[in-house]
């Protein structure tokens, strides 16, 4: 019975390609500037144009400079994507009150689309593509180490930077555990029926948060039998941000902030 991994999963390569892409020499204090800063401008913008425009950056960045793989890249965007337009989809529908443009019937029952709803839903889907792919581009160029490095010098607690480094060392152990555990659950057609799928979502949900009990227990023995005194020490030395990148952030920020300004009473529809 062949128990492999599905790795074609595109979660398993981001940590690969952090440290192999064309900006794996840069300061991640850079990065992590520059990814922050498209976020919030981001969330901020009132309209799409911003949101459209530090998107389209932020994919030219990674894919003809980072050289990250156009599949990979769309991958990772596809979930927050799905998210994004189901949530547009409601506020469309089921929100707003001025200016209605349209009625849908469905089952004797009449939605009324209001222009107010329309625009704010196009809006947020933008803010969502654009900080989602921001996100992204601190996690496909800067490792992990870097970011945690990052975080300790500008005064994040502690506790906090080792909490996440230990979640994010086990997150992709307990999903390779999951994709083993559900392939085995496929091929004795533990999905062959929804009665049986329920079963074995349950199944599955609570082995999984047996496993990860047990892990926690073993990583904390270990760490202990090692010396662990409430601290874990790590390399701190990052490359320096160079000036030019960072007076090149300043002035991508200071244009998008404003057309921001510019755009500040434009609508979609």
């Amino acid at each position: 019975m062949d128990l492999r991994v599905d790795r074609s999963l595109p979660y398993f390569d981001v940590d690969k390609y952090s440290y192999i892409n064309g900006f794996h020499k840069s300061s991640p204090i850079t990065k992590l500037c520059f990814a922050l800063s498209a976020i919030l401008i981001s969330v901020s913008a009132p309209s799409p144009p911003v949101p459209i425009m530090i998107f389209s950056v932020v994919t030219v960045l990674l894919l003809f400079f980072a050289k990250v793989p156009a599949k990979l890249y769309f991958k990772l965007m596809t979930l927050p994507m799905s998210f994004a337009i189901t949530s547009c989809i409601i506020i469309a529908l089921f929100f707003g009150s001025k200016n209605p443009i349209a009625h849908i019937g469905f089952q004797g029952y009449t939605i009324t689309v209001f222009r107010d709803a329309v625009v704010l839903s196009t809006t947020l889907f933008f803010r969502v593509l654009a900080g989602s792919s921001a996100l992204f581009f601190l996690s496909l160029t800067t490792p992990t180490i870097d970011t945690w490095v990052v975080l300790r010098r500008i005064g994040i607690p502690a506790t906090l930077v080792e909490i996440s480094m230990l979640v994010y060392r086990y997150l992709f152990l307990f999903l390779e555990v999951t994709s083993r555990m559900h392939l085995a659950q496929e091929l004795r057609l533990g999905y062959s029926s929804l009665r049986r799928t329920f079963t074995s979502i349950s199944l599955l949900a609570t082995n999984l948060f047996i496993q990860t009990l047990e892990q926690g227990e073993r990583t904390f023995n270990a760490m202990t039998l090692r010396g662990y005194d409430g601290s874990i020490r790590m390399l701190d030395e990052i490359p320096k941000p160079a000036l030019s990148s960072i007076a090149a952030i300043v002035a991508f920020d200071i244009l998008m902030a404003f057309m921001i300004f510019l755009t500040r009473h434009l609508t979609v529809v």
